[in-house]
């Protein structure tokens, strides 16, 4: 059962029961009135039917030697008779007159006291008696009188009721179905777009329409669904680079195992010379030199992805320094000149990482380089972040190839780059480390002009 038919059943059935009680109880309560007013009235006419009897007793029993009493009282009920009112007169537990209903069965209305009513059904018509004593010798008056028209309004009232509970009941039931079909059409249409997205509509988005709590509902799941779009495209963007990672190790492996392969083959086999040995011994070292560089590179990163790091203190004319005497031999060999700027002098971060970061990036600067070339390091404010600056004057990198060169095992030039002994791994490096200082590296290039790499570290240090 849907959620608007249950709150139609639950609003309809909550609705006729509160409905149904209340008017019942007015019901009542009208019938008490009435009853109230039947008996007020009944009390006064016979408070004046025993004040005229007991007088006309009186003067009779004054001017009769033998009173017959019993006519008298027939000649003065046959006055009443035509009103269905009746009389009943005893003088004690005798009866004189009746021309009224005779039953067996407790009669309250001669026990108790002064205009007793009592209500009884009699031959399925309602009749009320009064009884009490008069005012002459002990007689006691009993009047009994039809009142059915109380039970004809009661009877009556309930049919109106009835009725009107079911005319007001499909008169609620309409509105009520029309009413809820109107507030759950936001939520249909939210089902709908949900449907939709579950398919792989991911483009989708559901209609945000007022400010009720299905409308802030609908803006949430759209926030919702832009939040798994975004992750499913950095699932897939990640794949993809899985993909590219194993298909670029793959054939970086491949390359040095099936020279190594070839030259063992050729040393056990061929009958060749000391030089030919030598050279074929000389390849096989160099590719194992290539695949322990590469292991050794994959395993720090490795390292970077699964490791945080604990912030400390970093002199950054330090680190220069450092970075100057570590890459001196490399730089010596091209006659490349390494100066450095200070503009802030500090950083809070991991200091082996960050001489990792630099020494990458002077090495990748070196490659680039013409011989006598020179290299800047930089330290500034830039607003409140700070920036470390590495910046050649060498080949420089093609625009189309900026955005990948981060990418592991992406190489610009793969021939210069293996001549130089490059495997593509440095800048991903470089990048992951970035990361983990909270850091980003911002990378401008022309061919054959200059390449400038920012570490801007944006938190505050």
């Amino acid at each position: 059962m849907k959620f608007w038919q249950k709150t139609y059943l639950s609003v309809l059935f909550v609705f006729l029961i509160v409905f149904d009680i209340g008017a019942y109880a007015i019901l009542q309560k009208s019938y008490a009135l009435n009853e109230t007013m039947d008996i007020s009235r009944g009390v006064n006419e016979y408070t004046t039917i025993e004040k005229s009897l007991s007088y006309l007793l009186q003067v009779y029993s004054k001017t009769s030697d033998r009173p017959d009493y019993p006519n008298l009282i027939a000649d003065f009920a046959g006055n009443y008779h035509k009103e269905n009112i009746y009389i009943e007169v005893y003088r004690g537990n005798s009866l004189i007159f009746s021309n009224g209903y005779q039953f067996e069965g407790e009669r309250k209305e001669l026990n108790g006291n002064q205009d007793t009513t009592v209500y009884r059904k009699l031959n399925d018509k309602l009749w009320l008696f009064i009884g009490g004593h008069m005012d002459f010798e002990g007689f006691q008056l009993v009047m009994s009188r039809n009142s059915d028209y109380l039970q004809d309004y009661h009877e009556a009232m309930l049919d109106y009721l009835i009725v009107l509970s079911i005319i007001i009941s499909i008169i609620l039931s309409t509105l009520l179905i029309l009413l809820l079909l109107q507030l759950t059409s936001p939520i249909r249409g939210l089902i709908k777009g949900v449907k939709a997205i579950t398919a792989g509509a991911y483009s989708n988005r559901v209609r945000e329409k007022g400010n009720d709590e299905v409308a802030d509902l609908a803006r949430n799941f759209n926030v919702m669904v832009d939040a798994v779009s975004t992750n499913i495209e950095t699932i897939k963007r990640a794949s993809r680079e899985k993909e590219n990672f194993i298909n670029n190790l793959t054939h970086e492996i491949k390359t040095p195992i099936t020279a190594i392969k070839g030259y063992s083959d050729f040393l056990n086999r061929a009958n060749c010379t000391a030089e030919d040995r030598q050279m074929a011994l000389s390849y096989i070292y160099e590719h194992v030199a290539r695949l322990d560089l590469l292991s050794s590179k994959l395993m720090e990163l490795l390292y970077l992805k699964n490791e945080g790091i604990t912030p400390q203190r970093v002199d950054i004319r330090q680190l220069f320094a450092y970075v100057q005497r570590m890459m001196q031999p490399q730089l010596k060999a091209k006659q490349i000149t390494l100066v450095d700027e200070y503009g802030a002098y500090f950083l809070l971060g991991d200091e082996v990482l960050l001489q990792t970061l630099l020494m990458n990036l002077v090495e990748n600067s070196i490659k680039a380089s013409r011989p006598g070339g020179r290299i800047s390091l930089k330290s500034y404010f830039r607003d409140q972040d700070t920036v470390i600056e590495v910046k050649d004057d060498g080949k420089g990198i093609p625009v189309k190839d900026i955005d990948k060169i981060t990418e592991a095992f992406y190489m610009v030039d793969k021939s210069r780059a293996k001549e130089s002994g490059g495997i593509g791994l440095g800048l991903a490096i470089c990048n992951q480390i970035a990361d983990l200082h909270q850091a980003h590296l911002q990378i401008s290039s022309i061919e054959n002009e200059f390449t400038k790499i920012s570490i801007i570290f944006t938190t505050p240090q």
